[in-house]
């Protein structure tokens, strides 16, 4: 199902939607599960934000191209996303000329293929994204609006997606070495926030809950950077969750300011894969797994809000 998002303009008794998307590598395929089961719901989105992986989810979203978006992870593999380093890259390293382990080019001739900026400038869903500078310690979020050229949205691309090591850091305008967001902020919540949305629907690429130990060097380190994006993003829930604490007791600061329905999706059982690791046969068991997982809470959703509607009226 391809969405165009070419709908009218919300009026007053619209609630304004953001779709946020957090990174997580080869888990992205689950994002797109859910985010179908939302739009099969009627669920649009007014913006749609990302980090890494859930930057290209986003992108792809937002220009309307779900169906082609679930039909790439159906088809793509690691080697369409990275190459291992050849002994001329690791000659290049070593001489400070590649700042990334991975060959990322595969991943480059992708974006340019299948991300339009002329499709996101015409939809209705704005898109944004999250990279933080090496140089400047600086974390900007960047939004379609911002976009002037086709290369320029390939830059910010590829700079969202570039786990350091092991992906090269992006220039952005000929300057600073822009990398993944995710490491200082993993979920542009804030960037919802500011931008008056009413209801925002965050995916998680997390499980609930994690008990198998890492057996090999390989996955200490992956564990290592799950725990600082998983931590990063619950920093954000939590964030907006104090926000509306706030208003709900009627502080002096939040007055005049509403309060924003969250509604979180996450795995609810062991995800098995990490960040590199890309499988068709997985990636569309992520993608049944999120769908199915979403329809169910949505049926939650939709029951205690009948419940809630009820009590109201009586």
């Amino acid at each position: 199902m391809d969405t165009k998002n070419q709908k009218s303009a919300p009026d007053n008794t619209t609630p304004v939607r953001a779709l946020v998307l957090p990174g997580g590598g080869g888990r992205g395929a689950y994002q797109v599960g859910v985010a179908k089961a939302l739009l099969e719901h009627g669920v649009f989105f007014d913006y749609a934000f990302g980090t890494s992986i859930g930057g290209l989810n986003a992108a792809m979203i937002a220009q309307g191209d779900i169906g082609k978006l679930e039909e790439l992870w159906c088809s793509m593999r690691a080697k369409d996303i990275y190459h291992l380093p050849s002994p001329n890259h690791i000659g290049q390293m070593v001489l400070g000329h590649h700042l990334g382990i991975l060959d990322t080019h595969p991943m480059e001739e992708l974006i340019r293929r299948e991300v339009s900026l002329h499709k996101l400038k015409e939809s209705h869903t704005k898109f944004g994204v999250c990279t933080t500078d090496l140089c400047s310690l600086q974390t900007s979020f960047i939004t379609t609006d911002d976009i002037i050229s086709s290369s320029e949205l390939v830059d910010v691309l590829m700079a969202t997606c570039a786990l350091p090591m092991a992906f090269p850091p992006r220039q952005l305008h000929g300057a600073g070495l822009w990398v993944d967001g995710g490491l200082v902020r993993n979920t542009p919540m804030h960037a919802a926030l500011e931008h008056g949305a009413d209801e925002i629907y965050m995916v998680l690429l997390h499980p609930q809950q994690i008990n198998v130990c890492p057996a090999n060097m390989f996955e200490v380190v992956a564990r290592c950077l799950d725990i600082v994006l998983d931590a990063s993003a619950r920093k954000e829930i939590q964030s907006a969750e104090l926000y509306n604490r706030l208003i709900a007791e009627g502080n002096v600061e939040s007055r005049g300011r509403k309060t924003i329905s969250i509604k979180v999706f996450q795995p609810h059982r062991q995800v098995g894969t990490t960040l590199l690791e890309i499988d068709p046969n997985r990636s569309r068991q992520f993608i049944n797994q999120g769908y199915a997982e979403a329809m169910e809470q949505l049926l939650d959703y939709r029951k205690s809000e009948s419940t809630i509607n009820q009590v109201q009226t009586n």
